[in-house]
């Protein structure tokens, strides 16, 4: 007994123009395709319901291939920095929420877009007693009060490899940590069982309005102890049907392969994580030269190359390919020039994330290695306010090549990096069919609509190696499809913002529904 969708645009992502007009699905799989008329005389009585589409578009279910989901689940229910647009107004929501694990915690700032900096002495006001700490958009920094600078541990002499502690000119440190700095926060924040349940559920719930049914995802190393952060990935995840791909931090690998989980279907396993560098907002992405804005820095380098060299060998002993975070084009430089030494396994992929800027000759090697490359085309949007400045008009020559990192021949997968950015995918199909923000123009580099939505149905299923039953609609796969008022194909500009998501159905079953009336 199943549901007949009819009278709609049906897109297989087969190849970029097949479309179909009808779909039946019966229990969790889609059963066939075609003409109403066929399909009705074909299944008779086991048609037990008919959706009429009214025109509507419909599409393989989304997938996010670079996201965080607890910590996306934990910052829905935290204060939104970003959605302030003053530091009194921001400051007055802050000191109103409430603590966790006696920490006062705010996501997502971005000093381009509030009237003026957070510092040292404003969060200090806030908050003279308890600790305190406000994350960068970036999160790769964080600005924290006195009192939890001491907590920490922290003097403004303390070196720390990888990262650093921001210095005032007298000396003095001015609050905020960078990247490896901000490692002994993780223990401080991270959180129950049933806290990061609660947070999975959150995130989950949120993607489904998104039309996101599963997600490549990297928080294992971050919310307490592997095994507990596991147990709530099972239950969650076997409770929602919601499928996450794991990635490894490389913090935790020695562990997750001493202890070898047993994991549910809901769950698989990818490459070992690390990171390179920093982010561009900060100053701590890896640069072959100066910021342009400051040429006394060209980022941070989280692992020398000898470091590097090792925690990639360290992989391949586990049998594990490696995601790497590279931003800048001297952290992609270091990675490759690794991978070019220790290749992955054959019939595998490494992982580059990110790429944000890449040197020409960059591509040139990254085209002889079998990599795939999660890409977060928001990341135009969202860097709008700072990127020229950081990098000069040069070097954005290098920066957010969608088209080019295609042209390697690369897997290009698609992500937000949640909660980095919103996963809201119209963004991204916006950003990188459109290639314009802000004084940025990136058209030379824009992918078309289809090449777009391969980033985010196809693609992240070849990388798991579940493309033979998900990332398309065909008959057999599983009827995972979501539903939308217009094709996106005949949008253009800021209308591909405002098409509404109807419907997402997982499996067959409805898990997000705007409009009622659809049924």
């Amino acid at each position: 007994m199943g549901t007949l969708y009819v009278n709609g645009v049906i897109r297989t992502m087969t190849h970029e123009n097949e479309v179909q007009p009808a779909m039946f699905v019966e229990e969790t799989r889609i059963i066939a395709m075609g003409e109403e008329g066929t399909l009705r005389r074909r299944f008779g009585r086991r048609v037990t319901t008919i959706v009429d589409l009214n025109g509507k578009a419909v599409y393989p279910a989304f997938t996010d291939a670079h996201i965080h989901l607890i910590g996306y689940g934990e910052a829905i229910g935290r204060v939104d920095a970003s959605s302030y647009a003053t530091l009194d107004e921001l400051g007055k929501a802050f000191v109103q929420a409430e603590a966790v694990n006696g920490l006062h915690v705010a996501e997502g700032y971005d000093e381009t877009k509030l009237d003026r900096a957070p510092t040292k002495a404003w969060l200090n006001q806030l908050f003279p007693t308890e600790p305190a700490l406000l994350k960068r958009t970036d999160r790769h920094t964080v600005l924290v009060n006195d009192v939890l600078f001491k907590q920490l541990g922290y003097k403004a002499s303390t070196v720390i490899e990888g990262g650093k502690i921001g210095l005032l000119e007298s000396g003095e440190a001015d609050g905020f940590l960078y990247d490896a700095a901000i490692e002994p926060l993780y223990a401080l924040q991270s959180g129950s069982v049933e806290r990061n349940k609660a947070s999975l559920r959150s995130a989950i719930k949120n993607l489904y309005r998104h039309g996101i049914i599963a997600a490549h995802t990297e928080d294992l190393a971050y919310h307490g102890e592997l095994s507990e952060v596991l147990q709530a990935y099972r239950e969650v995840t076997e409770e929602t049907g919601f499928h996450a791909h794991l990635l490894v931090h490389h913090l935790v690998v020695d562990q997750f392969i001493q202890t070898n989980p047993e994991l549910p279907p809901t769950l698989s396993v990818g490459a070992m994580k690390l990171f390179v560098d920093g982010a561009l907002g900060g100053r701590t992405a890896l640069l072959g030269r100066g910021y342009s804005d400051d040429a006394t820095t060209r980022g941070i380098e989280v692992h020398s190359p000898e470091q590097l060299e090792q925690l990639v060998k360290r992989a391949r002993s586990y049998g594990f390919t490696v995601a790497a975070h590279v931003i800048g084009d001297l952290a992609i430089e270091r990675f490759v020039t690794v991978l070019e030494k220790y290749p992955a396994p054959k019939g595998t992929r490494d992982r580059i994330i990110h790429a944000t800027v890449v040197r020409p000759e960059l591509l040139a090697r990254i085209r002889k290695l079998p990599v795939l490359i999660d890409v977060q085309p928001v990341f135009l949007l969202d860097d709008a306010d700072f990127a020229q400045d950081r990098l000069g008009l040069n070097r954005l020559d290098w920066a957010y090549r969608l088209k080019s990192l295609a042209e390697t021949g690369a897997l290009l997968c698609g992500g937000s990096d949640a909660p980095i950015s919103d996963p809201d995918v119209r963004r991204a199909l916006y950003a990188a069919t459109t290639g314009t923000a802000g004084n940025i123009n990136k058209t030379n580099e824009v992918l078309s609509m289809y090449e777009a939505l391969l980033l985010f149905t196809k693609n992240p299923h070849i990388a798991t190696d579940t493309h033979g039953r998900k990332g398309m609609l065909l008959p057999g796969y599983d009827a995972d499809f979501v539903i939308f008022e217009q094709d996106f194909y005949l949008l253009r500009g800021e209308d591909i913002l405002r098409n509404q998501l109807v419907e997402t159905v997982q499996a067959g079953k409805t898990v997000f529904q705007a409009d009622p009336v659809l049924r």
